[in-house]
């Protein structure tokens, strides 16, 4: 092979390995069409009919105080299901009242304890309902816990086995503060 072609098959070489590094991921993606997961064999009405029967079992387990990154606190009340930390509830941490999920508020004091908390969510869990169901990134069941109509917490349930999921994100906290 002539000397001078050695750094134009290098180049073109560099450049084919380049260009399929950035395009594989892509092709990869088109291919799945959105979807990463088996289609769930428990329907939603069945997800939903799990979590009633599952709300009279419902206990509230730790309550804590989480730090922001701005140095906001959340006060959380952990639901446990059979020994399992299935979801958690938000308390406002300056009134103590039961929040809607997704709404955060920045509080840098803590009016309310967390055995206030705690107690809070256990007086509300007898008034829980079970609201609609969504399909989740992994193909589970999202079950919506409400209160007077509002969204407070969620369950997730196994789209092939119909059991509840323990919430690992909530143990995870739970365990941290």
């Amino acid at each position: 092979m002539k000397t001078w072609m050695k750094p134009a098959l290098v180049s073109m070489v560099a450049v084919f390995a380049a260009t399929m590094f950035v395009v594989s991921p892509a092709l990869a993606k088109k291919d799945k069409k959105g979807a990463s997961y088996a289609a769930p064999t428990v329907t939603a009405e069945q997800a939903i009919a799990k979590v009633k029967t599952a709300l009279p079992n419902l206990t509230t387990g730790k309550g804590y105080i989480k730090t922001g990154k701005r140095g906001e606190k959340n006060l959380e009340v952990t639901l446990v299901h059979g020994g399992q930390i299935v979801s958690r509830v938000k308390v406002n941490p300056s009134t103590g009242e039961i929040m809607p999920k997704g709404m955060k508020v920045l509080v840098q004091n803590v009016s309310a304890t967390q055995e206030q908390a705690i107690n809070i969510v256990k007086d509300a869990i007898p008034k829980f309902e079970v609201g609609s169901a969504r399909l989740g990134k992994h193909g589970e069941w999202v079950v919506d816990i409400t209160l007077k109509q509002v969204t407070v917490a969620s369950v997730a349930v196994h789209g092939g086995t119909g059991e509840l999921i323990p919430d690992w994100k909530a143990s995870r906290d739970a365990a941290r503060w």
